[in-house]
């Protein structure tokens, strides 16, 4: 079976006559009918049959017809699914997303995306989750990256990256050389963590709250720079996912330890889009941020260095 024998004879049913559909497939009238005959042939019973008022299914062809439509469809999403790619190679691209990635993870994957397509020029809208909704539903943009998901009905959310919570600390602090943490431990240390309205501030207190503890703040700010650097000045420590303190950690200023029997929720990375919405400019950027997060994942995964035993 093939697509040219499909098209054939929905053009022959399309048409009610076989001179027609040649005359509307540039062909000779003998194809069709050998098209239609070898289709035939294939599925073992005659698809169209002559009547009064020209070629009529017949029970196979009427059952076989709504496949046939269906193929001849998903050969016209193919085709134009490749012409929005082309067409994509040029225009203006809008995205949301979060500070904190924007601050560290989002630069190398746009250099690269802008590697391959120089001639695209991107939007990126620094927004908290519940803002980025906002703004996609008005049509500001039509893909967003977030640390959190939410239950939103109009919003596909895509979880592309997933880490435990570390606890980020100087290079110079007497934990650094621990390799892990407790959180008995990690109490008796003051914190540096995000304000108070925002999503990581609201799991970080459900999650000592669920274990009916309490943490002392020393820094509070919605800056990922300034907690860097306070966290580099030996100030505090701040809870996190190294995914976004790449930089820090290769260059040794800090250390991410792991969090012995570690309550919090994992450190997510979601790209929320609403699908009927997006155009050719969104569906690329979606393919390279999948496959760039996908490659950190598979980092993440592949690391696995054995942890260091603190004394009691």
């Amino acid at each position: 079976m093939t697509l040219e024998q499909i098209i054939t004879f929905v053009a022959v049913y399309r048409l009610g006559s076989y001179s027609k559909a040649a005359e509307s497939l540039y062909l000779p009238q003998p194809t069709v009918s050998h098209r239609v005959k070898q289709l035939e042939r294939e599925l073992g019973k005659p698809l169209l049959i002559r009547g009064k008022g020209g070629i009529l299914l017949s029970e196979e062809g009427n059952a076989f017809l709504p496949y046939a439509l269906n193929v001849l469809n998903s050969v016209e999403r193919g085709r134009e699914a490749v012409e929005r790619l082309k067409q994509g190679l040029n225009g203006k691209l809008s995205i949301g997303c979060n500070n904190s990635f924007a601050a560290s993870v989002m630069p190398s994957i746009l250099e690269s995306f802008i590697h391959a397509y120089p001639d695209i020029a991107i939007q990126v809208h620094c927004y908290s989750t519940q803002d980025q909704i906002k703004l996609m539903k008005n049509k500001q943009f039509q893909l967003g990256i977030t640390r959190y998901a939410t239950n939103d009905p109009w919003l596909t959310f895509r979880l592309l990256y997933a880490t435990p919570v570390h606890a980020i600390v100087s290079a110079r602090h007497p934990f650094a050389k621990r390799g892990s943490i407790r959180i008995q431990d990690l109490l008796k240390e003051r914190l540096i963590v995000y304000q108070n309205d925002t999503l990581y501030r609201k799991t970080l207190d459900l999650t000592f709250n669920s274990l009916n503890l309490q943490y002392d703040i020393q820094y509070e700010t919605n800056n990922l720079q300034l907690i860097k650097q306070m966290v580099h000045c030996n100030r505090g420590i701040f809870l996190s996912c190294p995914l976004f303190m790449q930089g820090e950690l290769a260059s040794g200023d800090i250390v991410a330890l792991t969090i012995e029997r570690n309550p919090f929720p994992q450190s997510q990375v979601f790209l929320m889009y609403n699908e009927e919405e997006m155009n050719s400019l969104d569906y690329l950027f979606f393919r390279h941020f999948e496959s760039c997060m996908n490659a950190l994942q598979a980092h993440v995964k592949d690391e696995r260095p054995p942890l260091k035993q603190h004394a009691e």
